[in-house]
């Protein structure tokens, strides 16, 4: 059956879109840098360089407008090593998780680390340059991931828990939103073992994941469980995917100097540990709560 004329013409749209992506995008390592730099907070020149040399962005990641969504790879020589994905500012206006991503593509140049990791440092970068929390199309990523309940209950849970907040609408559609596609995209390619989603200003570490008794210690965050909403990324992967994510809720303002964000690195190295030794274990807790959380209120997540 010949498809209908409006499927094709959209496809046509989405392959020239992809092209001119490619074209207009030639230099990803100056748009990296220039991208980078606009966040607050030191950087090394000397590594920003090196790193934003070696992004990449694949014909799936442009955003609403056409902007690229690029990432960078830092692989393990280690023997067994796990994948750890992160993503910030996929909310655009929490500017300091972008300082987060930059800082730690700096910090993988400088080592090898015990995993490979995939840093999108940003996610949504039309909702960076208009200072908001949503895409383009005034839709929040982070709550239109194709969940399993999300046709029943992500529209509902907005307008019950939000009094339907613009800030976070989670659209008409799960996974409709090019930014969402990316981040799935990276998902599916990447396969990843742990996720980092780096937000503010909650000021927690928010861990859809098995729990480990007690967590490893970090004095600059405090481990609070938030719960997940339809639509979200804590839902998508761990509830049902048995992927665990680790949200990173900033706080207002940096630390004095990025040594915290140093030893959190080293921490999910740790948690990646403990959920491989889990998993091989192959003990009751391998996986996720058969039945979603209750809704919790909502928050900034």
């Amino acid at each position: 059956m010949m498809k209908p004329l409006r499927y094709l013409i959209a496809s046509l749209i989405c392959i020239l879109a992809g092209t001119a992506a490619h074209a207009e995008f030639t230099n990803l390592s100056e748009t990296c840098v220039n991208d980078l730099k606009k966040f607050p907070g030191a950087w090394d020149d000397k590594l920003l360089q090196k790193a934003c040399g070696k992004v990449v962005m694949d014909p799936q990641c442009v955003s609403v407008e056409g902007r690229p969504i690029y990432h960078y790879d830092k692989m393990s020589s280690e023997l067994g090593s796990k994948r750890v994905l992160v993503i910030s500012l996929i909310h655009g206006d929490e500017t300091h998780a972008g300082t987060v991503g930059r800082y730690w593509m700096e910090r993988l140049e400088n080592i090898d680390p015990r995993n490979s990791w995939r840093v999108v440092p940003v996610m949504n970068p039309d909702g960076v340059k208009y200072k908001t929390r949503t895409n383009a199309n005034k839709i929040d990523v982070n709550r239109n991931f194709p969940t399993k309940d999300w046709d029943v209950g992500a529209v509902e849970a907005w307008k019950k828990s939000t009094k339907e907040n613009p800030r976070r609408f989670p659209g008409k559609e799960g996974g409709s939103e090019p930014e969402t596609k990316c981040a799935i995209h990276h998902i599916d390619d990447f396969k990843p073992d742990f996720i980092v989603s780096v937000h503010t200003p909650l000021k927690v570490l928010d861990f859809d994941g098995p729990k480990f008794s007690p967590p490893p210690k970090f004095d600059y965050l405090p481990w609070k469980s938030l719960g997940n909403y339809p639509g979200s990324l804590g839902r998508y992967m761990w509830m049902e995917r048995n992927t665990p994510v680790l949200t990173m809720e900033l706080k207002e303002n940096l630390p004095p100097n990025l040594a915290p964000f140093d030893k959190l690195q080293d921490i999910i190295g740790t948690l990646v540990k403990l959920d491989a030794a889990r998993r091989a274990a192959n003990t009751s807790s391998a996986n996720p709560p058969s039945k979603y959380l209750p809704l919790a209120f909502e928050v900034n997540q």
